[in-house]
């Protein structure tokens, strides 16, 4: 159907067809479409919920909590109150850095006031020594946050895909956004799964239900971590998980943070995991110091956006060796191909120009 020169245009914009689109190329509309279907959509995705379980209990008061304690260790790594994040995105698809005042570095509306306040406070207001309830209370609020944010980016996609046909774009026709909903679908429904047991245990103060692994480090890091990953071999290279066949993947948490003039990794899993993650924390405690931070190294970027890091650390990693992280960071496919290529997913050391564990003088 052809369109008159003064009709609205198609896209949506309310201006006449003239002056939008009549003159662009389709990939000047699709970018203009997705340009369109971006703005404000973080505000727009943001959820406002309390996860806790008992919601007699909710003062209805949802607030900005930190998945990393904001006290305790973002102001340890912070620099004049501010620190480096790698969750930002360049171009709007590659995970990129930002500098984030730490008030508002890993804040999540998945607490309501009263809950935040008085779940986490074994971990909020007294040192950690890695006591059973300790460690279930860190794991609960990775496991939350990480739940939460699984439903914004579902919550976002679907934003996404209602602007996008507002600009006469239909995404639903597109097999990779297809599978990509689906896949986010499937990742929410699992974690609820996970959530559910972990809420029973909470409510029945079962907190050895969950089984970890502690290293202990005799200084102060400049980064903080905490994340859940499906770990898909362990270090010797033996499957754990399998992403394509799977339907219960297996969830290991990871929690990394500077304390008191030492620091702790924290790895923690749901005890019906035993078989797989006892094992690989046997591993990996039997590395090297130099290896066990080599394997981060190269694996944190791979796994995850949620670490934080120190400026002074990242201002002294200069531009060189940020851009070489924020590389491996969003080159996992590549990784990967090269894995299965060998069919070897054993950990063999390999250098990096970053090191996490770097000491500052």
């Amino acid at each position: 159907m052809k369109i008159g020169r003064n009709e609205p245009c198609p896209c949506g914009s309310g201006i006449k067809y003239k002056k939008c689109c009549l003159n662009k190329t389709d990939d000047e509309r699709l970018a203009d479409a997705i340009m369109y279907s971006m703005q404000s959509i973080e505000r727009d995705a943001r959820i406002k919920q309390c996860l806790h379980p008992n919601h007699d209990e909710c003062d209805q008061k949802i607030i900005k909590a930190h998945a990393i304690q904001n006290n305790r260790i973002l102001n340890k790594i912070a620099e004049e109150g501010h620190v480096i994040t790698v969750d930002g995105t360049s171009n709007m698809i590659f995970q990129g850095t930002q500098k984030k005042g730490r008030k508002i570095a890993t804040t999540f509306t998945g607490f309501c006031k009263y809950h935040d306040k008085i779940l986490f406070q074994e971990i909020e207001d007294y040192e950690f020594v890695g006591t059973q309830k300790q460690v279930f209370l860190l794991t609960y609020r990775t496991m939350a946050w990480h739940y939460h944010k699984k439903q914004e980016q579902l919550n976002a996609k679907m934003i996404q895909y209602k602007k996008m046909h507002e600009r006469g774009f239909d995404m639903a026709s597109s097999e990779g956004f297809r599978l990509f909903e689906k896949g986010l679908s499937l990742g929410v429904k699992d974690n609820e799964k996970e959530k559910l047991i972990f809420d029973e245990y909470l409510l029945n103060e079962v907190y050895d239900n969950v089984n970890y692994c502690i290293w202990e480090i005799p200084y102060e890091v400049q980064f903080a971590v905490s994340m859940m990953h499906e770990l898909e071999h362990n270090i010797n290279g033996q499957r754990v998980n399998n992403l394509e066949t799977d339907i219960n993947l297996k969830k290991l948490y990871l929690n990394i943070f500077p304390a008191d003039s030492k620091s702790f990794c924290v790895w923690s899993w749901l005890k019906e995991n035993d078989d797989d993650y006892v094992e690989f924390s046997k591993q990996f405690m039997e590395l090297e110091v130099v290896d066990r931070e080599n394997y981060f190294n190269n694996e944190l970027p791979r796994w995850t956006d949620s670490i934080i890091i120190s400026p002074r650390i990242w201002d002294k990693w200069a531009k060189g060796i940020q851009e070489a992280l924020i590389t491996h960071a969003n080159f996992d496919i590549l990784y990967r191909a090269m894995e299965e290529e060998t069919s070897d997913y054993k950990y063999i050391y390999m250098d990096t120009p970053w090191n996490f564990f770097e000491k500052l003088q």
